[in-house]
């Protein structure tokens, strides 16, 4: 299901929802400034650009300062016994409580808390290898979870080659909607947006 509002529109209302994103970092609660979107997607089929372009655009951790995160690893490998799309029909906004449902539904099997680099994406693949089972992909019980920002953006498009070689079931991207890659345009499996955006 496409969006309903132009990319026009959806950047112009998240670049206005962070007027200070610059200068306040610190001082950002991402959920309470509902700077939270997810996006569910299944690797097979076709995905946004921006996921699939190693744009090489990531900051080095230590200069981009505090990053948008959910208070999850940025890169998990779960078993689900249904898929994640029933968690997050809409892709905003995105509580605090919905992630915590989505911790406590799902068996971690791997997660590293920071994306340092390619041994990241390499020891994601290695277990899958390790976990996979016949009939995952027939059962979306597997699924990668990512966190999309500032110093993983170059990992993001190496996790999807993962997620389609190992033919993982569900690939859950969180993401600080007011940061590129604008995602929330882009045909979608989910619903669009939980309530219009207040625009203007």
């Amino acid at each position: 299901m496409g969006c309903a509002l132009s990319r026009r529109e959806v950047l112009r209302f998240f670049m206005v929802a962070l007027p200070a994103a610059a200068i306040g970092w610190k001082r950002i609660d991402f959920f309470d400034r509902e700077l939270v979107c997810v996006h569910v997607y299944d690797p097979a089929q076709e995905l946004p650009s921006p996921l699939l372009d190693p744009a090489g655009t990531a900051v080095r951790r230590s200069a981009a300062g505090p990053v948008f995160h959910v208070g999850l690893p940025e890169l998990v490998l779960c078993r689900t016994k249904t898929g994640l799309l029933r968690f997050y029909p809409y892709f905003w906004p995105v509580s605090r409580s919905e992630v915590d449902q989505l911790r406590g539904s799902v068996q971690v099997l791997h997660q590293s808390r920071t994306i340092a680099g390619k041994k990241d994406v390499d020891t994601l693949l290695e277990k899958l290898l390790e976990h996979r089972q016949p009939g995952d992909r027939e059962n979306g019980s597997l699924a990668v979870i990512f966190t999309l920002n500032d110093a993983t953006r170059d990992a993001c498009a190496a996790v999807v080659d993962v997620c389609r070689s190992m033919r993982v079931g569900e690939l859950v991207v969180f993401k600080d909607p007011s940061r590129p890659p604008y995602l929330c345009s882009y045909p979608s499996r989910q619903k669009g947006f939980k309530r219009p955006p207040p625009i203007g």
